[in-house]
């Protein structure tokens, strides 16, 4: 066994395929602490199990990190379920003597069950910069942590730190292939859709100042277009305005597609948008919220965020769950009709509901036998693989919005939201 720590990218799919950021963050963490690195993109790998089974022979590491970026593609038509993949490169891995830390965003929404489904030895959930640190050092030593979910919001982060970019990675395939460089500018999300895993998590803030520079070092290197990999762009107002100024104030000379609930948000804020270099926004509805009464957004503000984006040449991207839990068809019809009012650049529309265990809309359905009839499957909390709610069915959804090349039936084309306001 060596000191080196291999840190593994599992994710083969390409429609289009994603830069693992995370893993970056964490390689250049490791390294700044004095831990050698190697990484293995599977991405484009034809064999990813037996490569990854003979890079762990050739390197004998200290112990794997490999992400997860996604538990499936969290859409009913043609889903992909991403962790029988995930699990057996994990037991490949295992075969070999490697002991195995999860991590990324798919691990976080529900640690204890892809940690138990995959056999991995460890995870960290949530941010893992300090924490898979702490990890290594522990690992060095010869002591194991003791506990097998590793909080990763209670080690924090830097919020000054500059990674590395690109950190062993080769971005020209990513690029070359359709992928976009993403970066973040926070942790977790403090909102409250019930059907979101991430909802009501920790926020941690990065410094607007150490993102520029993260954005700056990649605009130097001849990279010029990004995306955002928060989960919600807009969480906090003041925030928002302060990164959006400072990056503007940079004078970056990028074009980048932000991810955005329908509020907060402020005229200024979509000034500085557009003077930074955002092209493109993916505004995140569903046809319950506008019309709750504790909601934090109503159509109104939808229809403001509409105006401000063709306003500030903008383009706008709506991704709609519609047919939410006892969601009457009036509702539906009501959002599909305020859509066609007021014209963003496109919709994309789901009618079936992910449900995850952990979340609100998982313990109101659990036990509902009147419910049982539009699940795709029993509720149970020891599984993992997909279980979508619908009592609306694509096909009437499809005909309700035929008539308008508006509207998009997610699940059907091998394209990003954004890509189809190119």
């Amino acid at each position: 066994m060596t000191d080196t720590i291999l840190l593994i990218n599992p994710n083969t799919r390409r429609e289009p395929p994603v830069i693992p950021l995370g893993l970056e963050i964490v390689g250049s963490a490791l390294e700044r602490a004095g831990h050698n690195v190697e990484m293995l993109d599977l991405c484009f790998e034809s064999d990813p199990v037996g490569t990854a089974a003979e890079t762990a022979r050739r390197v004998r590491p200290l112990f794997a990190g490999i992400t997860v970026r996604n538990v499936d593609s969290a859409i009913f038509d043609n889903n992909e379920y991403f962790i029988p993949g995930i699990a057996e490169i994990v037991q490949t891995l295992k075969n070999e003597g490697t002991a195995i830390v999860l991590g990324g965003a798919g691990f976080s929404a529900m640690p204890e069950l892809v940690l138990k489904e995959t056999g991995a030895d460890f995870g960290i959930f949530g941010p893992a910069e300090k924490a898979i640190v702490d990890f290594a050092a522990a690992m060095m030593s010869g002591a194991a942590p003791p506990e097998k979910i590793i909080d990763g919001f209670r080690a924090g982060i830097d919020p000054a730190f500059v990674p590395e970019r690109p950190f062993k990675i080769d971005y020209r395939k990513y690029v070359a292939n359709r992928g976009i460089i993403g970066f973040n500018t926070q942790y977790g999300c403090s909102g409250r859709c019930e059907y979101c895993i991430e909802a009501g998590t920790k926020v941690i803030h990065r410094e607007p100042a150490a993102v520029v520079r993260e954005i700056m070092g990649l605009r130097e290197l001849g990279f010029r277009d990004f995306h955002l990999c928060d989960c919600e762009f807009n969480l906090n107002l003041d925030f928002s305005e302060r990164f959006a100024g400072e990056l503007a104030a940079a004078e970056p000379d990028i074009s980048w597609v932000a991810y955005m609930k329908p509020a907060p948000f402020s005229d200024r804020l979509f000034s500085l948008l557009k003077k930074s270099g955002v092209i493109a926004i993916t505004l995140s509805v569903d046809s319950v919220a506008p019309d709750s009464p504790d909601s934090a957004y109503s159509f109104d503000d939808v229809a403001r965020f509409i105006r401000l984006c063709r306003e500030n040449e903008i383009k706008l991207a709506v991704d709609l769950l519609t047919g939410l839990p006892g969601e009457p068809l009036e509702s539906t019809v009501k959002t599909l009709d305020f859509f066609r009012k007021h014209r963003p650049d496109t919709v994309g529309a789901s009618c079936h509901v992910r449900v995850y265990p952990g979340t609100k809309t998982h313990s109101a359905l659990a036990g509902r036998d009147d419910m049982a009839q539009f699940m795709t499957r029993p509720l149970d909390n020891s599984r993992l693989d997909s279980v979508f709610y619908n009592h609306l069915p694509t096909r009437r959804l499809k005909e309700m919005t035929a008539d308008d090349p508006l509207f998009k039936i997610e699940g059907f084309e091998n394209s990003s939201n954004y890509e189809r306001l190119k």
